[in-house]
């Protein structure tokens, strides 16, 4: 049994995790047919099993989110990958679960994201200004995933502009998340207070809008939202919370993994059509952006004059299809090793 730590899947890159994703869609793999996630309870909080297969893969994540365990130093939520073979069913890797999700969410974001991505590099600026409403593993996660589909190969962006992490006090985003200036992804970083005036102005400003936080409510007004912003939203993984205005999504086109997850998990989809911004038939699934009947109709890369809005609560399908990737990424390297060696 082989086993992929957090730092054997970080390597394989969020551009290669979003390339895998879209890959997959091109084959015409349909998360229509994903099962669904299922959560157990026990005495100590709940199981999160998230089951599938695509091609010749298979594998389960299996999750515990335990509530109390942050007052005994343990964290909320552990878990791992076991990735099989689709034909047999036999185990042959365990994957790192918590980084193989931090990994997967902000790649599946940006595989939804990047029509919107290359519009806003091919019409509006090379150098986008980023607002990312979370500074956490998401928040910084996406705002890397941004920055690595800067240069050959990504999206057309030369380089990220300001970034600008929108928290409830700047004080306390990490070095981490700050460093991505330092390292000359972006012209500055800062970070403001969520909802001040100095956040509005960043908003305003900004071509792409990462939403990565914890929010029951929306975290920006519509009014701030440029018409060919795209914004990129993760938190709002339950029918009861949101992160993105009602009339935003009502304005925007909006990108879900697939229609029937998102009436039912995604709050920012569910709320907007209880509100009456939203219609359901309104929304765009990946397959349809990214699929095999998209890539033979893709054509010239028109002037974005309307938000889109990519919101996603993450499936099963996705982990597995990340968690083959990392495998082989380090294998390929393994054999390259070898035969460098002979």
């Amino acid at each position: 049994m082989k086993t992929f730590t957090a730092e054997k899947v970080f390597a394989l890159g969020y551009r290669a995790a979003a390339d895998a994703l879209t890959a997959a869609l091109e084959r015409g793999f349909d998360p229509a047919s994903d099962p669904e996630r299922t959560f157990t309870p026990v005495d100590a909080g709940e199981f999160l099993t998230m089951p599938s297969s695509v091609g010749k893969d298979a594998g389960i994540k299996i999750l515990t989110l335990a509530p109390h365990n942050p007052e005994k130093d343990r964290p909320f939520i552990q878990g791992t990958y076991l990735l099989c073979d689709a034909e047999t069913l036999t185990p042959h890797s365990l994957v790192e679960g918590i980084a193989l999700t931090a990994l997967r969410t902000p790649a599946v974001a940006i595989a939804g994201a990047r029509p919107a991505l290359s519009a806003i590099a091919a019409h509006v600026t090379r150098r986008p200004n980023i607002v990312a409403f979370g500074a956490g593993v998401q928040g910084e996660g996406l705002v890397r995933a941004l920055a690595a589909e800067c240069g050959d190969g990504g999206v057309g962006f030369e380089g990220l502009g300001a970034v600008t992490y929108a928290v409830r006090n700047p004080d306390r985003v990490s070095a981490s998340a700050l460093a991505v200036g330092e390292e000359g992804c972006a012209s500055e970083v800062g970070a403001v207070r969520a909802g001040s005036d100095a956040c509005r102005a960043a908003v305003e400003a900004a071509d792409v809008i990462v939403c990565a936080s914890a929010a029951t409510e929306a975290v920006f007004e519509d009014s701030w939202v440029q018409p060919h912003a795209a914004v990129l939203a993760v938190g709002a993984h339950t029918p009861q919370t949101r992160e993105v205005p009602a009339a935003t999504m009502g304005r925007a086109r909006v990108i879900v993994e697939d229609e029937a997850v998102a009436l039912r998990e995604n709050g920012d989809v569910v709320r907007a059509i209880a509100d009456g911004f939203l219609a359901d038939s309104a929304l765009v699934s990946m397959k349809a952006l990214l699929g095999e009947e998209a890539t033979m109709a893709a054509g010239e890369v028109n002037v974005p004059d309307t938000p889109t809005v990519v919101t996603t609560v993450g499936m099963s399908w996705q982990d597995l299809v990340v968690a083959a990737a990392v495998a082989k990424h380090v294998d390929g390297d393994a054999n390259f090793s070898k035969t460098c060696e002979n």
